[in-house]
């Protein structure tokens, strides 16, 4: 996410990430986000801030019913209460979470005890807290004597049931098969040319050669069908894909 802060502000991010120290007077910019990880710019003068000092400088107005966390650099959180404040010229302080809720809620993630402000929380937002690559990992609810559960991206887990939720990441890995040969792939989505790559290594489309692909037996998204160039389609377990050229040399 960009930020525009204006000159004379300093750029808390941008220090650490230059690595070096903070400057000790503001005003600061910093960032603030939501249950979502999606953050924006706010600026405060302090360089001592209060929670409610924090919190109306991200605009939050009723600071009674909302929860503030500082999110370190490797992505813990810590909830700062009543009365709390925090040092903006210390390492690692230039993101929040603001989270509208009474009270927070505990879960494990790859073995990290996280106390999160929202009842429920995604499947992207998990990998976002564990620091993977949404695109390549997959996140597992720890069913503990059960079948783990896959927790999709766009799937809101509902944190408030008794006891500590588990989760953890793992590389994702789904196995199709290209001209009746199998492939792992790490990825839900495969493009045309990776199709084609997977069944000609050597592949390259020119003016006298086009390669044709056809799946079938992918997810209820598209279970069937024509790949063209250019173009991308979700994959699943056993998926089938037939790769065809014509040479017209």
């Amino acid at each position: 996410m960009a930020k525009n802060f204006e000159d004379g502000v300093e750029d808390v991010q941008q220090a650490l990430n230059a690595g070096r120290e903070v400057r000790g007077h503001g005003p600061y910019g910093m960032l603030i986000g939501d249950e979502r990880l999606e953050f924006r710019p706010v600026v405060i003068a302090d360089p001592v801030p209060t929670r409610r000092q924090i919190l109306e400088a991200g605009g939050v107005r009723d600071t009674v019913e909302h929860l503030l966390f500082l999110m370190s650099q490797n992505g813990l959180l810590l909830e700062l209460g009543d009365g709390l404040t925090v040092d903006l010229r210390s390492a690692g302080v230039e993101r929040f979470l603001v989270f509208r809720n009474d009270r927070s809620f505990r879960f494990e993630l790859d073995d990290r005890v996280i106390e999160w402000g929202a009842t429920r929380i995604s499947g992207l937002t998990l990998k976002k807290l564990a620091s993977v690559d949404p695109l390549t990992f997959a996140v597992w609810l720890d069913a503990r004597g059960g079948k783990d559960r896959l927790i999709g991206d766009a799937e809101l887990f509902d944190l408030s049931a008794p006891g500590v939720e588990r989760f953890y990441t793992a590389l994702r890995t789904i196995t199709v098969k290209v001209n009746t040969r199998p492939h792992q792939v790490h990825t839900e989505t495969l493009t045309f040319d990776q199709v084609v790559k997977l069944a000609f290594a050597d592949a390259a489309t020119t003016d006298s050669r086009v390669y044709t692909v056809t799946f079938k037996r992918g997810p209820a998204s598209n279970p069937e069908g024509t790949l063209v160039e250019g173009g991308s389609v979700h994959i699943k377990d056993g998926m089938l894909f037939n790769v065809t050229f014509t040479d017209k040399s």
